[in-house]
């Protein structure tokens, strides 16, 4: 039988996050925690300490993280028995190649309305019907006042869910139950979430690469060790997955299955075949992230729709397509699973505001969305066209002619990895996001992400055209 410590006993000032995780870090390190010794619950920490428990619950989880502790499934934390000591995390956690290039994520969200944000991965203001979600969120206001002050349901608003169900069973040729659904903060606390259920620290995951840097960046807050697989005009390489899967097993691999980001290619019914084949070989859970699905005109996800919940997990979110600020994501798993990942969002964030989930729920209802959804998908292709035909003018490789969506994977023979083209776009007001954001070894790349919605020709031909 274990014994308890009581080395929290007497801590009950407020602490902020950093000194909880530094004491407990601490205490381990110096032998005052010994190993196979039971760290107290997270109620009795909270109540000790005064912080809350989201505070406790995200240090217990960096502790798991660097291998100093362990958990037990109803029994709580436990120092691992060959607790060694490891350096705290940098405060810069995101590792790139150079940390200058972050400063290109920020000035993407930073820039004025007079910059050309070709780098950013949403759509323009202008590009949005705002006239038509103002009415949406008046009319909600005034009809459900309760939604303005209140908490909405964990799980997510029972009628939305209803929608969704409804909505993907059709699109995605996949018979899904609201119980299967659950709502998220966006697409990013989708993963998030996922991550924290699904990956433990020191398990084997698998990402497209090149790939979006949230996610790898998610992996590794978890301790997850980070494998690209290359990605092809018709998906993942299956040739170098099959490798890496016989060569050891994964715990799961994040794919785009639509419209990729950044390459912006879609993954072909043949090679998600042969995707789903391997997965199901090899254990591996597939999940699925098509964020940016609802710009394609192919409205049946490849991944999904062959196989079901099986051995896939499907994320989706509006916020690319309709608003960011409304921050509605979602994941389709199993009943069991979405009850688990519940529990976990409860902990974390409690709910997604019950206000956005009803207007949400009434654009679709009143048939806003599937109009909006019309006209952007008929603007990115005109987009497409008008960008594809400037790069190969001024002399840009295409890695991928996409005929829509938003995204083109670029390079030049001339356009050379690093800070110097990058800082001379950003002083003629041309945000750019270089290929070293999207590489999951944080290696430099000669390809480069443009949005061609932002694209605005003649000021890009002073930067592109060499």
């Amino acid at each position: 039988m274990h014994e308890e410590t009581d080395f929290l006993q007497g801590h009950s000032a407020l602490s902020p996050p950093e000194k909880l995780l530094a004491s407990l870090r601490e205490a381990i390190e110096q032998g005052q925690l010994k190993p196979g010794q039971r760290l107290p619950s997270i109620r009795r920490t909270v109540a000790e300490r005064g912080v809350s428990f989201h505070t406790v619950v995200n240090a217990y989880e960096r502790l798991q993280a660097c291998g100093l502790i362990d958990a037990q499934a109803g029994r709580g934390y436990f120092v691992q028995p060959q607790a060694a000591p490891v350096a705290p995390a940098a405060p810069g956690w995101i590792r790139t190649s150079d940390p200058h290039q972050l400063k290109a994520f920020w000035r993407l969200f930073h820039g004025n309305d007079h910059c050309m944000k070709l780098g950013c991965g949403w759509l323009p203001p202008s590009w949005r019907d705002t006239a038509s979600l103002a009415r949406v969120v008046r009319r909600t206001a005034n009809c459900a006042h309760s939604s303005l002050v209140e908490y909405g349901d964990p799980a997510g608003h029972l009628p939305l869910r209803q929608a969704l169900a409804a909505r993907l069973a059709q699109q995605l040729k996949a018979p899904l139950a609201a119980e299967q659904l659950l709502t998220t903060l966006g697409a990013t606390q989708a993963l998030d979430l996922l991550i924290r259920h699904c990956v433990a620290p020191g398990d084997r995951v698998l990402v497209d690469d090149p790939c979006n840097s949230n996610l790898v960046q998610l992996l590794r807050l978890r301790g997850a060790q980070v494998i690209g697989i290359a990605r092809r005009a018709d998906g993942p390489d299956l040739e170098q997955l099959g490798s890496v899967l016989r060569a050891r097993p994964a715990r799961a691999m994040f794919v785009n299955s639509r419209l990729h980001n950044p390459t912006g290619t879609s993954v072909s019914p043949q090679n998600a075949f042969g995707l789903l084949q391997l997965a199901h070989q090899h254990d591996l859970l597939i999940v699925e992230d098509d964020v940016y699905g609802d710009f394609s005109v192919d409205l049946s996800s490849p991944l999904l729709s062959l196989d079901g919940l099986r051995r896939v997990v499907y994320v989706g979110s509006f916020s690319k397509s309709l608003s960011a600020n409304l921050r509605v994501g979602y994941i389709a798993a199993p009943a069991g699973l979405i009850a688990e990942l519940a529990d976990l969002k409860l902990m974390t964030c409690v709910s997604v505001p019950g206000l956005c989930e009803r207007v949400l729920g009434a654009i679709l209802a009143d048939g806003t969305y599937d109009r909006h959804l019309g006209r952007l998908r008929r603007r990115l292709q005109t987009a497409q066209a008008h960008a594809q035909a400037a790069f190969v003018q001024w002399g840009w490789e295409l890695f991928f002619p996409a005929h829509e969506g938003l995204f083109l994977w670029v390079r030049h023979p001339r356009w050379l990895p690093g800070d110097s083209q990058v800082n001379a776009a950003f002083a003629q007001n041309i945000l750019l996001a270089p290929g070293v954001l999207f590489s999951c070894q944080d290696q430099p790349s000669p390809w480069m992400r443009i949005n061609v919605a932002h694209l605005e020709v003649a000021k890009a031909a002073q930067v592109f055209a060499f």
